[in-house]
């Protein structure tokens, strides 16, 4: 018989497992800062099309039930330390491009604005914007038609067209999630730790998805 203890404060636990989530997606691109190719950063443009694929796809395969709704989070702190070794390239590239004051700027505002979106989710009541989940889904099945295209045949403009649409849809993500947290927590649907993951790497990859995509257009600008 498996004992399950009853988390007293759920939405905490959540906001504590996705600090340590961007902690290890940290951790991880240092590793790959020492190990990997410095002809790697070159290649970082390339990179995050395909990177923001695959962001596109985790997305839409863990809110369509596709990725299961109950597992460890060492799971998720494995997901975000690959993931970090994974956007050493990119992220080097920012900081080689806009400098580090820069990019700790937008760092700092993708923090600001994940924290206020989740602020007001928060101060509505449980599923107050889980009408937004159909119109979601759909934008994020065209972003990631557009993503595909945009390989073989973008531009600057159309990235940065992207960036725009990412940063708003990701943006109402959070809402949605926040509502979603609170929805399944009036519900009774979390019970224990491994009820958050799920939870967890949304919310995780929300906020990877507006940290590029406003370091993207920051960029664009710039340039």
């Amino acid at each position: 018989m498996i004992l399950r203890h009853r988390i007293i404060n759920p939405m905490a636990e959540i906001y504590k497992h996705l600090a340590i989530s961007i902690l290890f997606m940290f951790i991880g691109f240092f590793i790959g800062k020492e190990f990997l190719p410095v002809s790697f950063v070159y290649l970082a443009n390339k990179i995050l099309m395909f990177f923001m694929l695959f962001l596109l796809l985790t997305a839409i395969f863990s809110r369509k039930s596709i990725i299961p709704r109950s597992f460890s989070m060492n799971f998720v702190y494995v997901f975000t330390f690959i993931d970090g070794i994974l956007m050493y390239p990119i992220l080097s590239y920012y900081l080689q491009s806009l400098g580090t004051d820069i990019v700790i700027n937008v760092l700092i505002g993708a923090i600001i604005l994940f924290a206020l979106l989740a602020f007001i989710s928060h101060k509505k009541d449980a599923g107050h914007f889980l009408s937004l989940g159909p119109t979601l889904f759909a934008s994020s099945l065209a972003l990631l038609v557009v993503c595909i295209v945009n390989i073989f045949i973008g531009s600057s403009v159309t990235n940065l067209i992207i960036s725009i649409v990412g940063l708003v849809i990701f943006s109402a993500y959070v809402l949605y999630d926040i509502s979603l947290i609170k929805y399944d927590i009036s519900m009774g649907n979390i019970v224990d730790k491994n009820d958050l993951s799920i939870h967890v790497l949304n919310l995780y990859v929300d906020f990877i998805n507006i940290l590029l995509d406003l370091l993207n257009i920051v960029d664009r600008f710039n340039d």
